[in-house]
């Protein structure tokens, strides 16, 4: 699979397309501007990726220490974040 995104053409302006093919929200009048929004987005997907792996060791902590499952943990960190300030 492609995972990066792409800008394409669209009449006078630029669309970026990300890595599963779809069109974002914005055109863009330049391919600056659309770049821009590329990286606007990477940083977004590394944000969640990082968040992601966060979480993903949070519940496998929460298991071991508490000897439950994965759903049991996950179900005690959504309740702890919504919480959280």
């Amino acid at each position: 699979m492609n995972t990066n995104y792409r800008i394409e053409p669209s009449g006078a302006a630029f669309v970026v397309v990300d890595p599963w093919g779809e069109r974002l929200v914005d055109t863009y009048p330049t391919i600056d501007a659309a770049q821009q929004d590329i990286e606007r987005c990477q940083k977004e997907d590394l944000l969640y990726d990082t968040a992601q792996q966060l979480v993903d060791l949070s519940v496998k902590t929460l298991m071991k220490m508490h000897s439950i499952d994965r759903q049991t943990a996950l179900y005690w960190i959504r309740s702890a974040t919504e919480t959280t300030d």
